[in-house]
């Protein structure tokens, strides 16, 4: 589940149009007998391309892919949520979140998970033994909240005290996931549609596919296009389990700039303070050019420039990125069933593209609004 921060050379050179602005998105993406949705949003007015092989006879905003680690940004809405309900101090230590967390160490909060500053690594295995050992190709799938738990009690890692370093955690906000379903006594898949999916009314958002939605799920592959496996979770569901598509993740950026816009409702107020910058990754500790939010990237690659959320993920056989503009109100990103950021050389060419740069033209293409959230980000 890759997390390439953008570069942020190079000034902006605003698209001509929607279109171009998807298309010139979705090359990266693109290669043998594989399929790339992208989506746009701007003012309320909603529009979706596809390329490639065709999965389904249903319309391309509703074929479903694996979203991977966009998934952090709905754990961390959740726990948003629950920080508004009161249920939840995100300072606090998250041992006190359940009995069974005893052994997670009293530096770890729920905030240094979801910013990725609790000194966790990425993954639960050690580097070396993922070098001599390679990963399944479903690396998740049977870690179970006892794994978690006896892993949390064998881990020796160090209180690293007031020089927190953003190190990205796959493990860490799986095991915040996990913690927030031990804390409502529920599972993290009903918790999120609970607070989060269900009140978006995101129908194709979910874990788990019943039948109608699998014959739209479209099949994961590498990069030459061969079959992979779904990627599946348990105890770290919250770091990449869902699956989602187009016209769900439109509805969801649609929902995210209402509520920065005017927020009404818990939800709305949880939305609000995901997107608040936390942990700053410019020189120094800035905020600019980027920094980390509860699960949200913040980003302001030029001074004049409006800011930007973002996020993306990927998984064996899924690469995918979501970015949202408040001060335009508008979104943007790409569904695709490539393994492009697992693949070193379709990784590097994505990152040649500099989507972040590409977002950032589509946004300052029409017109701006002001008074948004992130206009001092």
């Amino acid at each position: 589940m890759a997390h390439q921060i953008p570069r942020v050379s190079d000034r902006h050179k605003p698209e001509t149009s929607t279109r171009e602005a998807l298309r010139n998105m979705m090359r990266p993406y693109e290669g043998p007998n594989h399929t790339v949705v992208g989506f746009s949003l701007r003012d309320g007015a909603s529009e979706v391309l596809h390329t490639g092989t065709i999965p389904a006879t249903d319309p391309s905003g509703d074929w479903i892919f694996e979203i991977g680690s966009i998934t952090k940004v709905f754990t961390a809405i959740l726990l948003c949520v629950l920080i508004e309900e009161g249920a939840v101090d995100p300072k606090a230590p998250l041992s006190e979140m359940s009995p069974d967390l005893s052994a997670v160490p009293e530096w770890i909060t729920a905030e240094s998970l979801t910013t990725h500053t609790s000194g966790l690594p990425n993954f639960y295995l050690p580097l070396w033994k993922v070098l001599f050992s390679p990963l399944q190709q479903n690396p998740y799938a049977n870690f179970s909240r006892t794994d978690l738990l006896s892993w949390l009690r064998n881990w020796s890692g160090k209180d690293p005290g007031a020089k927190r370093r953003h190190a990205y955690s796959n493990l860490g906000v799986g095991l915040l996931g996990e913690a927030m379903a031990m804390k409502t006594g529920m599972s993290f898949p009903d918790l999120l549609a609970q607070k989060v999916t269900g009140p978006l009314m995101l129908k194709d958002t979910t874990t788990r596919l019943t039948s109608t939605q699998a014959s739209r799920f479209v099949q994961p592959r590498n990069t030459k296009g061969d079959d992979v496996p779904v990627w599946t979770f348990d105890a770290l569901a919250g770091a990449g389990a869902l699956k989602s598509s187009a016209n769900d993740l439109i509805q969801f950026s649609a929902a995210v700039l209402r509520a920065l816009d005017q927020p009404r409702s818990v939800l709305d107020r949880a939305m609000c303070r995901s997107v608040e910058p936390l942990v700053g990754l410019g020189r120094r500790g800035a905020l600019e050019p980027m920094a980390q939010c509860a699960g949200w990237l913040s980003l302001k690659l030029d001074r004049a420039a409006p800011g930007m959320l973002h996020h993306d993920g990927a998984t064996a056989g899924s690469t995918c990125t979501l970015y949202i503009c408040p001060r335009p109100s508008a979104a943007i990103g790409v569904l695709s069933n490539n393994c492009v950021a697992g693949n070193l050389w379709a990784s590097t060419k994505l990152s040649w593209s500099n989507p972040g740069r590409q977002a950032l033209n589509y946004f300052v293409s029409g017109p701006m609004r002001s008074g948004s959230r992130l206009d001092n980000a």
